[in-house]
């Protein structure tokens, strides 16, 4: 095998796409400071979240059942790191979302989203689960860009068609 499963690369690219969607609301929740204006974004915002997690969940099962390529190389130490990064990025996939539902679990929000009293949100400056959610969302956010970096340096310097893995072009 060349490549991951075309359903393992759907899973792949469509986390990718949900995971900007939730970062932008995300961002937009932080910088609204009117509770009136925020309560209608965070059901989206969580929505994404639990998808996020759900297909995080779905992606680990089909990696199971399907296996992964073979290395392109000998393994090295750049193998263990690159296989270290993946890890951390699937225990931060999963982290991210679980903090949200605990944020908001814990906050108050969810009785102010099942009043639809605006009063009710939470001043988010005074809730800790929060600043673990955002801890979180950077380390994430560092990771990725890293990650995307790394595919992009094998894409255009080492030329070794390393991101033809996760494509949804099958060449098998």
């Amino acid at each position: 095998m060349t490549q991951y499963s075309k359903r393992i690369a759907i899973v792949h690219w469509l986390t990718v796409l949900l995971l900007i969607a939730a970062y932008a609301l995300g961002m937009t929740l932080d910088e609204t400071h009117d509770a009136a204006a925020k309560l209608p974004l965070f059901p989206p915002h969580m929505l994404l979240g639990d998808a996020i997690l759900v297909l995080t969940a779905v992606r680990l099962y089909f990696r199971m059942k399907d296996g992964k390529p073979a290395p392109l190389a000998a393994p090295n130490l750049m193998d263990k790191i690159a296989t270290g990064t993946h890890h951390l990025i699937y225990l931060l996939l999963i982290a991210m979302p679980l903090s949200g539902i605990a944020t908001a679990a814990t906050s108050g929000l969810v009785e102010a989203l099942s009043t639809h009293d605006a009063s009710k949100v939470p001043d988010f400056e005074k809730v800790e689960l929060l600043e673990v959610h955002e801890a979180i969302g950077e380390l994430l956010l560092v990771v990725l860009v890293l990650h995307v970096a790394a595919a992009l340096y094998h894409q255009f310097v080492v030329k070794d068609g390393l991101m033809e893995r996760i494509s949804l072009r099958r060449k098998d």
